[in-house]
């Protein structure tokens, strides 16, 4: 059965935008170009690219995470977790990295700076919008993330990103998402391994 993928459209979801050029990018890297005309084919698109300046109908995005997961053999919620980790892990999206990485000097700091990411995202993309964003500390080194959004598989993407930025930090955690919208966090050993480095100023050349 062959998955609609609507036109993009002006009113459309900036967040289909951005998960769908980046399950694309994760796909091709890790999969090869071939295994993303297969996706492609197994809809009825007639384009093999996702622009994410343009607009696409909501949830389209968990549409072909689904069709996706079918011809990898994968479930979508493995597909969306590891397109979280990729964000972080992938060399060329060291941007992604940067931008959560100035939340904070230990993994606790960075969850907290969580909050602010819609607003810091705007400064790069002032048309951005991404979905709010609310930490709340239900213990000694316990959180709860909640991001609303009409799209299925964000949580999973938050997931896999969680999970990359604790490997990020040296931190060991405990990551579980969990029912409306909901994904408890716990930091089992803040300073578990050596963390990656990042420094404040871009590398020169």
């Amino acid at each position: 059965m062959r998955a609609s993928i609507p036109q993009e459209i002006a009113t459309g979801s900036e967040m289909d935008a951005l998960l769908l050029r980046s399950l694309q990018s994760y796909v091709i890297d890790t999969f090869g170009l071939e295994s993303w005309k297969r996706i492609c084919n197994a809809t009825d698109a007639k384009v093999e690219t996702f622009e994410p300046m343009l607009r696409y109908d909501p949830g389209t995005a968990d549409r072909i995470a689904q069709v996706a997961a079918d011809v990898l053999g994968r479930s979508v919620d493995a597909v969306w977790e590891d397109v979280g980790t990729y964000l972080v892990t992938n060399p060329e999206r060291e941007g992604v990295r940067r931008l959560l990485r100035f939340g904070g000097t230990c993994y606790a700091d960075f969850l907290h700076s969580l909050e602010e990411l819609p607003g810091r995202a705007r400064l790069a993309m002032p048309h951005l919008d991404l979905p709010e964003v609310t930490l709340d500390e239900t213990g000694p080194d316990r959180f709860e993330l909640r991001c609303q959004s009409h799209l299925a598989g964000l949580q999973r993407v938050l997931v896999g990103l969680l999970t990359a930025m604790a490997d990020d930090y040296g931190a060991l955690c405990l990551i579980a998402p969990g029912t409306d919208a909901r994904t408890s966090i716990t930091v089992l050993d803040s300073r578990h391994a050596r963390g990656r480095r990042f420094d404040l100023a871009l590398p020169e050349g």
